[in-house]
């Protein structure tokens, strides 16, 4: 069997039909996409790929399912038989949707994604590669020959595997439907449809398996300490819990897990921080756009598919290289105005407003931009308390190891309900030439 040696989770095997998807040029583009945009230019480290996550979350997503069934022999299907056979095609749809999830992301990922035409993300180019390049028809590969395995498994002729089993060929409008559309766990589209919610939990949530990879994989490359949790002791308290009045799976952890998962959220806040949100890096950032706008045709990509997949980093470094524009040769020459002003990681609105107001001034008295602002909005988590009715899938549930009853992870951590406050940062940047001018004028605007 095919596999990979990755840093962070040693061999990652993959299938033969698996390799197709990875050694098709859509994918190995990813190869040419940083992981963290611009934070290369503050730890020299995070050289790190899209390609190497995609692999590495492909991976958890299997461990973490294969952790979650372990628990229970009828979890999806009360006959042992069956229900191993759906096992087996849910634990190869989760692969997949794991493998793809970020195929198409932009050159330097999401730093640029507000240069995507017509309103269009990420996504929206993921879904137009998995169903609209060689991908599509490798995809197709691996549904046709896992359904005719599943039906030989359970000895029904393939007709009966859909009709009387309800287990459906793998496409990629099937991967789109349960990862890029909003399954709801409470509609009228068959028995299995509460299944997709329950497997959309293991990318899209909390829990998702795509925090477990980045922070890990960005922590090392970065060589910091902030993103790392005891990843082993996460995946192994991880569980089903089946509401018995709708029925409906959800993604929980048992109560032995609930430290490990204070750790995780923890490491998760440390680095937005410490790491994704460096001043340094966030300046960076706002370079690249205009950087961007100097070299892109209509200064956004292309929303033709065979155009937008010859946008990689390389290409874009290439064509700022050969653009005089000032941004571009700003970039490469890495000149960065300084941060002479910051909040704290939580300031209210009034001070950021007063901060933003503040720099508008400074640039309009002054004739030109010689102050930038910057302001941070994200919640360190979306935790919200359980309730016994269907909310949302941002509910950790917490199981009981002793009574098997159901709890909101919210009430078991004290840690958890002291970082709701969402990360909340503002910052002033001048040029190093008028830095203590600006400076002084920002105290005389903010301090009075």
């Amino acid at each position: 069997m095919p596999h990979f040696r990755d840093p962070i989770h040693g061999y990652i095997e993959v299938s033969e039909l698996e390799k197709k998807i990875i050694d098709s040029p859509p994918f190995q583009r990813l190869r040419n996409i940083h992981q963290l945009a611009t934070t290369y230019l503050v730890y020299h480290g995070a050289e790190h790929t899209r390609f190497g996550h995609s692999l590495g979350v492909m991976h958890l997503v299997t461990r973490a399912f294969d952790s979650v069934v372990s628990k229970d022999d009828h979890l999806f299907r009360d006959d042992e038989k069956e229900n191993e056979a759906v096992v087996i095609w849910y634990r190869q749809i989760l692969r997949l949707i794991a493998l793809l999830h970020d195929v198409g992301h932009a050159p330097f990922s999401h730093t640029s994604e507000e240069l995507f035409p017509d309103n269009l993300s990420h996504e929206d180019y993921t879904r137009n590669i998995i169903e609209n390049t060689e991908i599509s028809s490798y995809i197709n590969e691996i549904g046709v020959n896992l359904h005719e395995n599943l039906a030989k498994k359970l000895g029904v002729p393939l007709k009966d595997l859909e009709e009387k089993y309800n287990i459906r060929s793998i496409t990629p409008q099937l991967l789109w439907t349960i990862y890029g559309e909003k399954p709801d766990p409470m509609g009228e589209r068959g028995y299995i449809w509460p299944d997709f919610f329950f497997l959309k939990g293991f990318m899209d949530g909390e829990l998702d398996c795509d925090k477990m990879d980045y922070l890990l994989r960005d922590s090392y490359y970065c060589g910091v300490s902030y993103g790392r949790y005891d990843l082993d002791r996460l995946i192994s308290s991880l569980t089903a819990y089946k509401d018995k009045n709708a029925k409906i799976l959800q993604l929980s952890i048992q109560s032995g897990g609930v430290q490990a998962f204070e750790a995780f959220v923890l490491a998760r806040y440390f680095m937005f921080i410490q790491v994704y949100f460096h001043k340094t890096r966030r300046y960076f950032d706002k370079v690249l756009i205009n950087a961007l706008k100097e070299i892109l045709p209509d200064e956004e990509y292309p929303q033709e598919l065979s155009e937008y997949l010859k946008w990689d980093d390389v290409r874009v470094m290439y064509e700022m290289k050969m653009s005089n524009g000032v941004y571009s040769q700003q970039y490469l020459k890495r000149e960065a105005m300084r941060c002479i002003r910051e909040s704290g990681a939580h300031a209210d609105e009034d001070k950021i407003k007063l901060w933003r107001n503040s720099c508008k001034r400074i640039n309009k008295d002054e004739g030109a931009e010689v102050a930038m602002f910057d302001e941070i909005d994200k919640k360190a988590h979306r935790l919200i308390p359980f309730t016994q009715e269907y909310k949302s899938e941002i509910e950790v549930n917490v199981l009981d190891r002793y009574t098997g009853e159901v709890r909101s992870i919210m009430g078991d951590s004290r840690i958890l309900q002291g970082i709701v406050p969402k990360i909340s940062i503002c910052r002033v940047y001048a040029k190093e030439c008028n830095k203590e001018k600006i400076a002084r004028l920002l105290e005389s605007e903010i301090d009075g």
